[in-house]
């Protein structure tokens, strides 16, 4: 395995930005990666995005798209953090349309400050990016998925963040939603 420099990631806020030449990159990084991230899904019983019900509706994801990239000091993608739009269960009071944030870093580069710095670039960002996201989406989901990080810690930095946690999926996934800003642009 490759290992990357990363004393000082780029962190890189891409919805709703990407053009030609980041979409040719992200291509070619998930290309490289992606049965990586499939086997990683699969691993936690939580397979190509699925989420159990009533969490989220059983269909695919309305749309995808990148949030934010890292970047490693040579200039290569190592990590992108992406959303998915999904209709939502009523049951959870957060409206009838969610964005789901999932995050894949490469195994040479992973550790907490690069999730960290990744993390809170795209929600600082994705805040203000009412008028990219769509109008029906009143919450951000973020659902943790590997134990080592179910912690008091984590928990902690979570809520300061603006999410709060709804429970746990079928999977021992821990679940959390952040309210969103909307704005209705035509």
């Amino acid at each position: 395995m490759r290992a990357w420099n990363l004393a000082d990631p780029q962190i890189e806020f891409v919805f709703g930005r990407v053009d030609d030449s980041l979409r040719a990159e992200l291509q070619t990084f998930w290309a490289k990666n992606t049965d990586d991230f499939r086997a990683e899904m699969n691993a936690i019983a939580d397979f190509n995005g699925k989420i159990s019900t009533p969490l989220a509706k059983l269909q695919g994801p309305l749309r995808r798209q990148p949030g934010a990239i890292a970047r490693s000091e040579g200039g290569e993608i190592v990590g992108v953090l992406f959303v998915l739009l999904r209709e939502v269960s009523d049951e959870l009071m957060l409206g009838t349309h969610a964005y789901f944030q999932r995050m894949y870093i490469v195994p040479p580069a992973r550790n907490f400050k690069l999730v960290n710095q990744l993390f809170k670039a795209f929600l600082n960002d994705f805040e203000k990016a009412a008028e990219h996201r769509d109008h029906r989406a009143k919450a951000l989901m973020s659902v943790n998925n590997n134990p080592r990080l179910h912690t008091a810690y984590v928990r902690r930095s979570f809520a300061r963040l603006g999410f709060r946690m709804l429970g746990s999926n079928k999977f021992g996934a821990e679940v959390w939603a952040r309210k969103l800003q909307t704005r209705f642009v035509f």
